[in-house]
C-alpha cells in the first residue's frame, strides 16, 4: 500500500467519526428514562473541522399527533434520509450548515440556513467536493482551492431543503 492510499484510509476514517463522546459524559438518569441503547450525553468533543448539520423537526400544523426535536448529523446522506422520511405528521422547520472557518472563510463557526447540498470532483482531483448552497443564494465549496464550482464534473444533488410556509 502506498503513501496516498494509506492518506485515504485514514481521511474515510476520520471523516466518520465526528463527535467524541466518553463514558464519564454519560448522563445516568436520562440514559435511562431515554431507554434501552440509548444515551444522554452532557458533553461532546467535535474531533474534525469538517461541516456538519443540524435538523430540526415539529408537528406538521394541523396533525393531532407528533414530536418534536433537534438532530445533529454529520452526512449529507443522513439529512436527505431524514427529509424523505417525513411524512403527514411531522415537518422539517429548520435545517442549518454548522460550517468551520476555513469553509465559510471567516474566524469563526456559523450557523446558518442550508437550501442544497452537491457533489462533485475537479477534473485533476479524485476526491469528492461538496458544495453547499445557502437559503440567501451564498455558496460554500469544501476544497482548498475552491476555484470555480461550476467547473466541477459529475454534480450530483444530495439535499434540497425548503423550509415550510410560516402561517
Amino acid at each position: 500500500m502506498n503513501t496516498i492510499e494509506l492518506q485515504s484510509i485514514v481521511f474515510i476514517y476520520i471523516a466518520d467519526s465526528m463527535f467524541l463522546t466518553t463514558p464519564s459524559d454519560r448522563h445516568p438518569i436520562k440514559s435511562a428514562i431515554a431507554g434501552h441503547g440509548c444515551d444522554v450525553w452532557t458533553h461532546i468533543t467535535l474531533t474534525v473541522d469538517f461541516p456538519w448539520y443540524c435538523l430540526s423537526y415539529s408537528r406538521r400544523h394541523g396533525a393531532k399527533i407528533g414530536v418534536e426535536g433537534t438532530e445533529f448529523l454529520t452526512k449529507p446522506d443522513q439529512v436527505a434520509e431524514f427529509l424523505i422520511q417525513t411524512d403527514s405528521i411531522i415537518q422539517v422547520d429548520q435545517l442549518l450548515l454548522v460550517s468551520p472557518p476555513r469553509l465559510n472563510r471567516t474566524k469563526h463557526w456559523q450557523m446558518e440556513l442550508l437550501a442544497e447540498v452537491w457533489r462533485g470532483r475537479f477534473k485533476d482531483s479524485g476526491f469528492y467536493i461538496h458544495v453547499y448552497i445557502l437559503q440567501d443564494g451564498r455558496r460554500y465549496v469544501d476544497a482548498p482551492n475552491p476555484g470555480d464550482w461550476r467547473a466541477l464534473k459529475n454534480l450530483t444533488q444530495l439535499v434540497q431543503f425548503s423550509p415550510p410556509d410560516v402561517d
